[in-house]
């Protein structure tokens, strides 16, 4: 349990980390917030649906790197949604650190990650550890040539008990409206 914990502090660490960051064109909505129509399915510890996003409000703000990326740059989007019928937000982070153009990437180049915004509770994928005998989390996520839509079917491990696949996201995604 607190390999994953590390690991789920090491990605936010990453993702904050600013001397590795490349100088390039800042995510930033590409629509009008609110209308990121999604049809995705969780199953798992967390089932629900997510059709649509949460628009901003003061630090939950949603972004995609949408059309402006660059091939060899950061692809990624961060938006917030309701899942479940308690009304709580989850956001949903998926980051493509070596863009290739559209087309379809795996557990390899991906990271995807839903959690409660207070980062209770949080599942994302993991990479193989032979230590521990533990294939991939596996990933396919597509990017269509407008690169603002596109597929994805995960399965994440739970960052708190550490089991793998313990959540799925499957269905489609867009952020257009």
């Amino acid at each position: 349990m607190l390999r994953v914990v590390g690991i789920v502090a090491l990605l936010v660490l990453a993702a904050c980390d600013q001397s590795s960051v490349k100088v390039g064109p800042s995510p930033s909505p590409v629509i009008a917030q609110g209308n990121w129509n999604q049809s995705l399915t969780l199953t798992g510890d967390l089932p629900g649906q997510i059709t649509g996003i949460i628009a901003d409000q003061g630090s939950q703000q949603t972004f995609c790197s949408g059309a402006k990326v660059r091939n060899g740059g950061t692809w990624s989007e961060s938006f917030y949604a309701n899942v479940d019928t308690s009304g709580n937000l989850w956001q949903l982070n998926i980051i493509i650190e070596n863009f290739r153009g559209p087309g379809t990437y795996s557990n390899k180049d991906v990271k995807i990650s839903l959690q409660s915004p207070d980062n209770a509770k949080a599942w994302l994928n993991q990479d193989a550890d032979a230590t521990l005998n533990l294939d991939a989390d596996k990933v396919t996520f597509t990017i269509d040539r407008s690169l603002q839509a596109g597929t994805i079917d995960a399965f994440l491990t739970n960052a708190s008990t550490g089991k793998r696949g313990g959540e799925r996201i499957s269905g489609t995604w867009n952020c257009r409206g």
